[in-house]
């Protein structure tokens, strides 16, 4: 099962995200056939996505623009793509995954968040999208797309296209519930 992840890759963040998001990498690596799908990248979150599943010898893709493609050199040990434009880079990490999961992270992570969420409701694409959100950092992504709701910019249907998971057991019922494990 390939799990492409969202998150930061700002090495300056609270250390207190990185924990948090270890402990669901720590849990993804014992599932059996589990394949990292992942914005190539050697820091923060994104630095921990690649060593947990490097540790655990599992396979990893990196997607990359040609902006970032130096940092390539200190992932030896995932196959990469490299794209012109960040476009197509999300389009085939979008379509190359079982599971998305945005983790903590900026402005790049709630536009990868959107941009899957709208592409699985416009297009009926069978990807499971999952907030891992055991530190709240999403309160106020989540909160906009309440305030959406209630004033008609979007149905309540909205909140069928993706999953909140608040701590790893909570993840694990999800994947169950989708039958992905």
């Amino acid at each position: 099962m390939k799990f492409t992840i969202s998150s930061s890759s700002n090495d300056s963040i609270n250390a207190s995200y990185k924990e948090q998001a270890q402990n669901l990498l720590d849990y993804l690596v014992t599932i059996e056939n589990a394949e990292l799908c992942w914005g190539s990248c050697s820091i923060s979150i994104m630095g921990l996505c690649y060593d947990s599943f490097v540790r655990a010898r599992k396979p990893i893709h990196g997607y990359t623009s040609k902006k970032y493609e130096d940092d390539i050199n200190n992932l030896p040990y995932a196959d990469h793509q490299v794209f012109d434009t960040t476009y197509d880079l999300k389009k085939h990490i979008f379509y190359d995954a079982d599971v998305i999961i945005c983790l903590a992270g900026g402005t790049g992570t709630i536009s990868e968040f959107f941009g899957h969420l709208e592409e699985i409701r416009s297009n009926d694409a069978d990807r499971l999208l999952v907030i891992y959100d055991e530190n709240h950092h999403f309160d106020s992504t989540l909160a906009l797309i309440d305030d959406l709701v209630s004033r008609n910019f979007n149905s309540a249907s909205i909140y069928d296209y993706f999953k909140v998971a608040h701590s790893v057991s909570e993840f694990e019922s999800i994947l169950k519930e989708a039958g992905k494990i």
